[in-house]
Parts: structure tokens; C-alpha cells; sequence
């Protein structure tokens, strides 16, 4: 299962070889935010729906208003499995913070109409979800980007209050840049997923007989 707002900053606290004193609670929800927001937009979630087309019908809405941004709108095949799909023209927008799309060729009824979209990816009790679908993979990742800003906030704190010993925000300056980089290369790695396809395959085996004749 994936973990709660409550069960990342608790390790996000044992990363860093810390607990709530050294690293209050606040805190770590505050960079776990930061870092979340910039994973959802380097490597959101993909999802998809579908829609009965209604003729000459140009402008649909989504149902799901999570929605980050419209990808591809598909028109289901009739072929027997349903997934001779053909991708359509459109263009996305969003309107009073509701995401639309609108066709450029709008389809008779009795079509189906494949939306794919992406959207965010949600932690239980960050701001007031109640489900948590980031994969175990990517929580990883997460907590690299929560630990780097955490120093980072860690390194200012020490220069505006006490610092009493100046080599303690440097250290946590150190911390910042390993996490930093940990952190951007699991997002770059994250993003060599693949997704799927727009359109079917139309090339043939690619075997050894391929353009003979």
C-alpha cells in the first residue's frame, strides 16, 4: 500500500537521520509539498476515459476535473477488439479551472470517443486527500526532492538564528546539492516510462524478410 502524508515524513525524518525535533513536522509536510508539485508536473499520472460522441458536437468536458492537461483524443475502432483506434484532431483548454476539449471534426453518434489526459498524483493527508496513488517507485523519489529542500530550509535556519558553528550550514548545503541531483535524476529516469501509443502499429515484423521481394 501506498504511504500516508504521516508515514513520509516519518521517513523522510529517518533519511536525514533526524526526528521531529530536528526536523518538525511542518517542515517536512511543507517539502514534501514542494517536491510533490514538481514531480506531478515532470511525471504525472496518465490516465484515460471515454465518451459517447454526440453528432456534430465539437466541445466535450471532462469528467475527471483533476485533469492536468489533455494529451490525445482517440476514436474507438469498430474492428472486433475495439483498439484499431484513430487519433483526432482537437484542441484542449480549460474554462472557470474545468478542462474541455473541443474537436475539429466532430463524430456521429454511437462512437466512442478515447480521452487521455494527464493528472496528479495524490498522498493520503496532503492537502485533503484521501488516497494516496503514488506508486512505491516514485515515493523514492519523492523523498529525495523533500530531503533536498529540507536542507536547504535546515541551512537557512541555522544563518538566521543562531549559528553558532557556520560548518553546520555548510553541511547541510553539501546534503542540499547530493539530494538535488538524486532527485533530478530519478525524475529523469521516471520519464523514460512509456505510455501508451496513439496510433496502431502500422509497420510489419521488422524481421529478416522485411523489404524483400
Amino acid at each position: 500500500m501506498t504511504d500516508t502524508l504521516t508515514q513520509l515524513v516519518t521517513k523522510l525524518q529517518d533519511l536525514l537521520l533526524g526526528d521531529s525535533s530536528t526536523f518538525s513536522t511542518a517542515t517536512c509536510t511543507a517539502a514534501i509539498r514542494q517536491a510533490f508539485k514538481q514531480l506531478n508536473f515532470s511525471v504525472p499520472c496518465h490516465a484515460a476515459e471515454t465518451q459517447e460522441a454526440v453528432t456534430d458536437q465539437y466541445e466535450y468536458e471532462l469528467s475527471d476535473q483533476t485533469a492536468l492537461q489533455v494529451v490525445d483524443i482517440l476514436l474507438e475502432g469498430t474492428d472486433a477488439y475495439q483498439d484499431y483506434n484513430v487519433s483526432l484532431s482537437f484542441d484542449s483548454y480549460f474554462e472557470d479551472d474545468r478542462p474541455f476539449f473541443r474537436l475539429r471534426i466532430p463524430q456521429s453518434s454511437g462512437r466512442t470517443l478515447i480521452i487521455r489526459y494527464t493528472k496528479p498524483y495524490t498522498i493520503s493527508g496532503l492537502d485533503s486527500a484521501t488516497d494516496s496513488t503514488l506508486p512505491a517507485l516514485y515515493e523514492t523519489v519523492l523523498l529525495d526532492g523533500a530531503a533536498w529542500i529540507t536542507c536547504l530550509v535546515r541551512a537557512a535556519g541555522r544563518i538566521e538564528t543562531i549559528n553558532m558553528n557556520q560548518d553546520v550550514s555548510a553541511s547541510f548545503e553539501r546534503m542540499a546539492e547530493h539530494f538535488r541531483q538524486a532527485f533530478e535524476l530519478g525524475l529523469a529516469n521516471l520519464a523514460k516510462r512509456q505510455f501508451p501509443r496513439s496510433e496502431p502499429v502500422s509497420h510489419g515484423w521488422e524481421d529478416e524478410w522485411v523489404n524483400r521481394s
